[in-house]
């Protein structure tokens, strides 16, 4: 049914109402239910503005929320022990230092630092004592004055010393003492513990005269550019998690200063109180923010694109928890005749909002977008 909100033959039917909607002007507004029919006069497109639209197609960019802590990761710590115990001569770090890879970070003394050395020594004397003997075999062998039993033996005696030499050599490379460098002049009862990566260093737990256990850790060397963050996404969020995809976090003093990262692991298993699943990002290594392991971060999960149809969120009304639409059905001199019809929406984004029933319209229709809305007031 058509009408002109200033026509007076009509107030048995439709509630007026004059709302003011600025400090010197008024509008009418109209209640209306689902299918009925409203114009819009030209006076009142223009007062408001009013514009159409149409449903389009939109990029919904959706984000999953999560909070999380800062972590290392395995290959970003490094647990600073000794295989051999030894009494500690020198602490040569402070906590908090950073330091680079091969550098010493605690010296060490033991009498059976000396005993290893010498043995290597030993073997290695002793090897090219066996060589001799077997290449002089191998020669009386060729003119048939030794046998092949003695050559036999010889050889073996030979390779049981080089197997020797070479395991006292890998004894000798675990407590970081390069055989190679190891002289028979300069043999020392004193051991120096160096770092295996670089890193900063936290938790010194020893002490200079301290005699220290191989189960004993001296201190940890944390690699700050490679802290990962640790997630906590919700059970109905996660199938919509892959790896690689983009995230950005804050800490919750700075929220002006973005941290970007990327998924890198997704957890198997749902934490049966919280039906959480943790998830695993590495952060960008160009962060200009100081991080440390235990901070907390609030992070958003940017997903793919998605096209969906959608309209602006300013051509919607709401009466009763739903949502509704007003069609444009007719133009008659410069009036506007809608349609209002239920409309079931979905996500939301920059504006838009999915309309879920765009089969229900047709792909031309025109629909109020802005505008005119301060004229319509839902029934009750």
């Amino acid at each position: 049914m058509n009408f002109k909100t200033n026509n007076l033959a009509f107030l048995g039917l439709w509630i007026l109402s004059i709302t003011l909607i600025s400090c010197d002007s008024q509008t009418t507004e109209i209640a209306l239910a689902e299918n009925e029919l409203i114009e819009l006069t030209a006076e009142q497109i223009k007062e408001t503005k009013a514009q159409l639209g149409s449903i389009t197609l939109k990029n919904f960019s959706q984000q999953v929320n999560a909070n999380g802590y800062l972590e290392t990761s395995p290959n970003s710590e490094q647990l600073v022990n000794s295989l051999k115990g030894g009494r500690i001569l020198e602490i040569s770090v402070e906590t908090g230092q950073k330091v680079s890879k091969g550098q010493t970070l605690v010296k060490l003394e033991n009498p059976e630092f000396v005993e290893m050395q010498r043995a290597y020594l030993e073997a290695g004397f002793e090897v090219n004592k066996l060589r001799e003997q077997w290449m002089r075999k191998k020669n009386l062998a060729v003119d048939q004055i030794a046998s092949t039993s003695e050559l036999q033996m010889a050889e073996a005696a030979y390779l049981s010393a080089v197997a020797m030499q070479q395991a006292l050599a890998e004894n000798l490379r675990l407590i970081q003492i390069d055989p190679e460098k190891v002289d028979a002049h300069q043999i020392s009862a004193t051991l120096a513990i160096k770092a295996l990566m670089d890193g900063h260093i936290t938790d010194i737990n020893c002490r200079k005269g301290q005699w220290v256990n191989p189960e004993d850790q001296l201190m940890r060397v944390v690699d700050l550019s490679k802290l990962r963050l640790k997630l906590d996404v919700f059970e109905k969020d996660v199938h919509k998690l892959k790896d690689e995809l983009p995230l950005i976090a804050y800490l919750p003093e700075k929220t002006n200063a973005p941290i970007k990262g990327k998924i890198q692991a997704i957890g198997r298993e749902i934490d049966a109180y919280n039906r959480t699943v943790k998830v695993f990002a590495r952060l960008s290594p160009d962060t200009q923010i100081l991080l440390m392991p235990g901070m907390f971060l609030h992070a958003y999960i940017q997903l793919e694109s998605v096209q969906k149809k959608a309209l602006p969120e300013t051509a919607f009304l709401e009466s009763d928890e739903k949502k509704y639409i007003l069609v444009l059905k007719s133009e008659d001199n410069g009036s506007w005749h809608f349609e209002k019809k239920l409309a079931l929406t979905g996500d939301s984004a920059d504006g838009f909002v999915e309309i879920i029933n765009f089969d229900d319209f047709a792909e031309d229709a025109k629909i109020l977008t802005s505008g005119g809305f301060q004229l319509i007031q839902e029934g009750e």
